[in-house]
């Protein structure tokens, strides 16, 4: 099983959005997909999750409900989530006490979602730097990073690998791999987002750069509980480009 965290050190730059859309995708090309909700804001849960929830990412962490129980399946064919209550959910207080002393939380649970037969699990982190990101960082194998295209772009690109520089340092590990950023709600009638974007392409180094358009159709698909595979209305730019980045994953393996 690979898994994918998308994470960057700022909100707003639609980290949810992709990462059920890329699950979705994955889900609909291979199957048996498990996207993790790590956030404790709970929006992909929010999403694509029921209405009520008997179990959450914290429950588990806590070892209070084993993982394969509290994984759900969702409508979208082969798209299961493990989900984190938004509202009265537990994670935060996990973050803030009991994961300060379990550094690899995560990739223990990690585990068990493979050994419960997923081919790919996607995590979505929150903007912090806490236990919890760092947890889940060390666990995933790679690590993809959405940005706006806007003057901060580059900044918060510049942090987050040196973050993750010191991470790996600091638990001397090489995980996650990290190779691909996205930069998110592109809209090619501003010049200076595509003026951002060949900086990003000038100054990426190793890094593939990804675009992907602005939509409605990501806020159209949070409000209805569908993802933008779903919508007739999503543009044809932007299942393009959600459908080239999960390709370019399964060819990798």
């Amino acid at each position: 099983m690979k898994t994918i965290a998308i994470s960057l050190q700022k909100g707003g730059v639609g980290k949810t959005s992709l990462a059920v859309s890329i699950a979705a995708e994955l889900a609909q090309d291979a199957g048996a997909v498990c996207l993790i909700d790590a956030d404790p804001q709970g929006s992909a849960t929010g999403w694509i999750g029921p209405d009520g929830l008997d179990s959450e990412l914290a429950d588990v962490l806590l070892k209070t409900t084993p993982a394969k129980k509290a994984v759900i399946k969702t409508e979208f064919p082969g798209l299961s989530l493990l989900p984190t209550a938004g509202l009265g959910g537990h994670l935060k207080v996990f973050s803030e006490g009991p994961a300060l002393q379990q550094p690899f939380c995560m990739k223990s649970l990690i585990k068990d979602i493979a050994a419960a037969g997923f081919r790919f699990c996607v995590i979505d982190l929150s903007p912090g730097w806490g236990p919890i990101e760092r947890a889940s960082l060390i666990a995933a194998d790679e690590v993809i990073t959405p940005v706006m295209g806007d003057s901060f772009a580059a900044d918060g690109l510049e942090i987050f690998a040196d973050n993750l520089k010191r991470l790996r340092q600091d638990m001397d590990t090489d995980r996650p791999g990290y190779k691909r950023v996205i930069v998110n709600a592109l809209d090619g009638r501003i010049k200076q987002h595509g003026e951002m974007l060949e900086e990003i392409k000038t100054n990426a180094g190793g890094l593939k750069v990804y675009s992907v358009p602005v939509d409605p159709a990501f806020r159209l698909g949070q409000r209805k509980g569908v993802t933008i595979q779903s919508l007739q209305t999503a543009k044809p730019e932007t299942r393009e480009a959600i459908r080239a980045l999960a390709a370019d994953i399964l060819q990798e393996g």
